[in-house]
């Protein structure tokens, strides 16, 4: 599939509220509890990745356009969605943006290690998703470029 701008969005937000809410709700729940002061933090690390990942997105449509495909290899985006994840983590790290985000993931290993649990919790699924739940229950969305809504 050559991806459009609109279809990288779409898709990417769909994939954010159906596998990521989810996902980061269980995760929230079991490691962190309904209860604590953290329970919201993996929910601003997952928006905080969807809003550089739309910020990205024409971008990463200027570079396909370099290829002699125009095509985007899925091993291109399993290698940006982790570049989007150490990015979100370096900006939870600047003076200020710290407390806005409300995230340090650089304080401790053990820290950095719930932060990449969490991804990769989002991340496999969200995978599964497009490489096969996608393709089956939306027929035509690799043909119309990611989009969902679009009729021709």
């Amino acid at each position: 599939m050559t991806p459009t701008l609109a279809g990288r969005w779409q898709t990417r937000i769909l994939l954010t509220l159906l596998v990521g809410l989810p996902v980061t709700f269980l995760f929230s729940l079991f490691y962190f509890g309904l209860g604590a002061d953290d329970f919201d933090i993996p929910f601003r690390v997952l928006a905080a990745i969807l809003i550089l990942g739309l910020l990205l997105d024409p971008l990463y449509i200027a570079l396909q356009g370099f290829r002699w495909d125009h095509d985007w290899p899925f091993a291109f985006q399993v290698f940006f969605s982790i570049v989007e994840f150490l990015i979100v983590l370096g900006i939870g790290e600047i003076p200020g943006l710290d407390d806005i985000l409300g995230f340090n993931a650089f304080a401790s290993f053990d820290r950095f290690l719930t932060f990449a649990t969490h991804f990769g919790l989002v991340l496999l699924p969200s995978t599964i998703a497009v490489l096969g739940v996608l393709q089956i229950f939306l027929l035509r969305w690799r043909f119309k470029g990611g989009q969902l809504g679009r009729m021709k």
